[in-house]
């Protein structure tokens, strides 16, 4: 699934993140690329560029979300923008750890290690997101059994009404 959607400017969602993410990647190489090697360096670079990419989606995701509320849904509450925000930037999964020492050979090349690096980031990411896509699915599933049982009850309500109704008219028209 693509964004296809026509963002505020009246570009597609791809057209608009899509510079934007190849813009992080490329600042991301220009600031370390020439830069003594360093393992912490790197992945606080790293952890930066997941931050980066985390907020661009987030942002495409509510851009999405806003355009489709105005036609056919209603806005999210601030609390679940909120706590989508939150566990979108919930502590990343990369970390020093998963590194094993075998893996990065002093010999290896920059492009070699950000390329290792960044598979995965995109791992991580795509991790991260489809925990949080979990958790809006059980959150949806749920609010829309709450809304079922609101809508049940009304209807409970209003057939009752339209019983008592009914039997009033009755008793009170001749037969």
């Amino acid at each position: 699934m693509c964004f296809t959607q026509v963002s505020r400017e009246g570009r597609s969602l791809t057209e608009t993140l899509k510079p934007r993410m190849h813009q992080m990647v490329d600042s991301f190489f220009n600031k370390h690329q020439y830069q003594p090697e360093g393992q912490e360096q790197e992945q606080v670079a790293l952890l930066q560029l997941e931050a980066d990419f985390d907020e661009a989606l987030l942002d495409a995701a509510m851009d999405l979300h806003d355009q489709n509320s105005n036609q056919d849904s209603s806005p999210l509450l601030p609390e679940v923008r909120q706590e989508l925000r939150s566990r979108v930037r919930r502590s990343s999964v990369l970390s020093l750890e998963d590194q094993s020492p075998e893996g990065c050979s002093p010999k290896e090349s920059f492009c070699k290690r950000a390329l290792r690096s960044f598979q995965m980031l995109l791992c991580c990411l795509w991790q991260k997101w489809q925990a949080v896509l979990a958790w809006l699915k059980k959150s949806l599933v749920a609010g829309m059994q709450a809304l079922c049982r609101a809508v049940e009850a009304i209807w409970s309500v209003f057939n009752d009404f339209c019983s008592s109704m009914t039997q009033v008219l009755r008793s009170t028209i001749p037969a």
